[in-house]
């Protein structure tokens, strides 16, 4: 185990009731609030008018800023930044998934900032404050609502881009699993994806030894993150099953699961980002449609980390380590079949010919992000075969 500087100053309220608790937390933080969320079902479920009678019962002003679409724009956060200003703002309610709330960092941020948000996301300024947020998670997956990372897609240039830094964390999280009851089983899905992308990516690309406890806590994660989704897939209104599913997520992209780890990347990510934002696809999808390939291309370097989670996660066997790894990403194949989701991306309707800008946009990523061994051959080469 590296040595690390651990900092989570996120109070998170989780519980059936804990959206009772919203009006005091929220007056706590701010005098008038952006209130952000996305385009349709908060509306539908009846949660915004929920969340408007306690801003009344509670004496907050408020500014609505409805329609964020997911993977959020950077012509919506400018919007965003603007009604902050234009209202005087000085605290942001975030109501949705992970898009929301990424959104609605970008808003904290780039509303206190001197320069164009979308500087934060090439690398050539960091933040140095933002306004208070206070996340309410209504999809289980992302894991935005409690850690300090955001992803934005730049409309003009087509770009997507992810940034983290400390001030990013929210300083309240109210989590009421119940609220997560009304996702579609295709978005349970890849929510399901894209946390178990998180628990694999610090797993297997870290270097730092002893790490006995990191492993068996993204293990333990990533088993949750299954069994729970495949219950929330049978039972979709079990407040137990969204339960599981809701901190079983969180956990796995908080600070704690890579605490100690040293230097980690998300390959996977930075190459799906581009399939995302290039054909508007959504990103758990786009995560499942690329996994079995991103794991053959490193099968080498992945072989021993990736047997022992087949082992502990799956329960596959193998002579050889070789033989484990390769059966652990056939589990995972098999997962994706069972969830519905996509397993190549074909199956989402690219050929060859998309490959290219995708590699092209994954290069400008690493430019920023300076994750090693992922150039515009490799990628490719991954590419190819996640085709």
């Amino acid at each position: 185990m590296e040595g690390f500087v651990y900092h989570h100053p996120v109070k998170i309220i989780f519980g059936p009731r804990a959206l009772d608790q919203l009006g005091r937390e929220l007056s706590s933080l701010g005098s008038r609030v952006l209130f952000v969320y996305g385009q349709r079902s908060i509306k539908e479920t009846g949660l915004h008018d929920r969340i408007i009678k306690i801003l009344h019962q509670s004496g907050i002003d408020y500014t609505e800023f409805g329609g964020v679409q997911p993977n959020p724009r950077l012509s919506s956060v400018r919007r965003g930044i603007m009604a902050v200003r234009d209202t005087h703002c000085d605290a942001i309610l975030a109501v949705g998934g992970g898009s929301v709330v990424d959104a609605a960092k970008a808003i904290g941020a780039g509303s206190l900032a001197e320069h164009d948000v979308w500087r934060f996301f090439t690398g050539k300024k960091s933040v140095g404050k933002t306004l208070p947020l206070l996340s309410v998670p209504t999809v289980a997956g992302s894991g935005s609502e409690i850690n300090h990372g955001m992803v934005l897609t730049h409309d003009e240039q087509t770009l997507k881009f992810g940034f983290a830094h400390r001030y990013l964390f929210p300083r309240v999280c109210i989590a009421d699993p119940s609220l997560t009851c009304s996702v579609s089983a295709q978005q349970t899905a890849y929510g399901c994806v894209d946390a178990l992308c998180h628990c694999l990516e610090p797993y297997l690309t870290t270097r730092a030894p002893a790490i006995d406890f990191h492993q068996r806590f993204l293990e333990n994660c990533a088993t949750t993150i299954i069994e729970a989704t495949r219950s929330c897939l049978a039972e979709p209104f079990s407040y137990s099953h969204r339960a599981a599913m809701l901190w079983s997520s969180m956990m796995a992209l908080a600070p704690l699961s890579t605490a100690g780890l040293g230097r980690i990347h998300h390959s996977l990510h930075v190459l799906e980002h581009g399939v995302s934002a290039l054909h508007n696809i959504p990103h758990g999808a786009g995560l499942a449609a690329l996994l079995s390939g991103w794991l053959s291309s490193h099968l080498e370097e992945f072989c021993n980390p990736l047997a022992r989670w087949g082992e502990k996660v799956f329960g596959v066997a193998g002579t050889t380590d070789k033989d484990k790894s390769q059966a652990a990403i056939e589990a995972l194949h098999n997962l994706l079949l069972l969830l519905g989701c996509p397993t190549r991306l074909s199956d989402l309707g690219l050929a060859e010919g998309d490959l290219g800008p995708i590699c092209v946009h994954a290069a400008a990523q690493l430019r920023v992000r300076g994750i090693p061994d992922l150039g515009e051959r490799r990628s490719l080469a991954i590419l190819k075969r996640a085709l």
